[in-house]
């Protein structure tokens, strides 16, 4: 199961008094329209913009998204650091094995029909609220860091990139890791595959 951020008990039991103050949409999008019916796992989720019952998402800009409508992902890959004892030419390819960190810029959701006039949805705050990336530090603190941990690829891409897709996605709303499994990473980088 994967590990999401959890909000405190007195913040649960608070939504639970005061409903229509939380701005859920669980009446709407949920599997019953009264609050009491819902576990503290599912406030919690529901509080991140997750309602694994209809398969609903609320991504960065504000809307939902039905996720049984997505085809692909992606992510923009902007840099990455080494191993301290690594110092590769400018321009060279990279070796995975020599990748300390993976740096970020946003990940994204394309869906096969238009939900607020758009085909492709920007989930890069909804992985960040839910604990599936970390912000970046130092020199990139404008970024989003995901550890090199794997060291394997995932078709053509390293496969913790696609980690945060196949479990805060795949896992969390489908209960299948590669039910979108069409992933893409947009990036000047090039990442040996041997």
């Amino acid at each position: 199961m994967e590990k999401i951020k959890t909000f405190q008990q007195h913040e649960l039991n608070r939504i639970r008094k005061n409903w229509s103050e939380s701005d859920l949409a669980f009446e709407k999008l949920g599997r019953s329209s009264n609050i009491s019916d819902y576990s503290d796992r599912e406030i919690n989720e529901m509080l991140l913009g997750v309602y694994k019952d209809s398969k609903h998402l609320m991504v960065d800009e504000g809307y939902f998204i039905d996720l049984a409508k997505a085809h692909k992902a992606s992510c923009i890959l902007v840099d990455v650091s080494y191993s301290r004892r690594i110092k590769p030419a400018p321009n060279s390819i990279l070796n995975l094995q020599d990748i300390r960190n993976f740096y970020i810029e946003d990940y994204f959701i394309e869906t096969k029909e238009a939900f607020s006039n758009k085909n492709k949805h920007k989930i890069t705050g909804y992985l960040k609220k839910i604990g599936g990336i970390s912000l970046g530090k130092g020199q990139y603190n404008y970024l989003y860091s995901i550890p090199n941990d794997f060291k394997t690829f995932f078709g053509d891409t390293p496969a913790d990139l696609f980690y945060p897709i196949q479990r805060y996605i795949n896992g969390l709303f489908f209960d299948d890791d590669y039910r979108i499994s069409d992933f893409e990473v947009i990036s000047k980088i090039v990442i040996s595959k041997r």
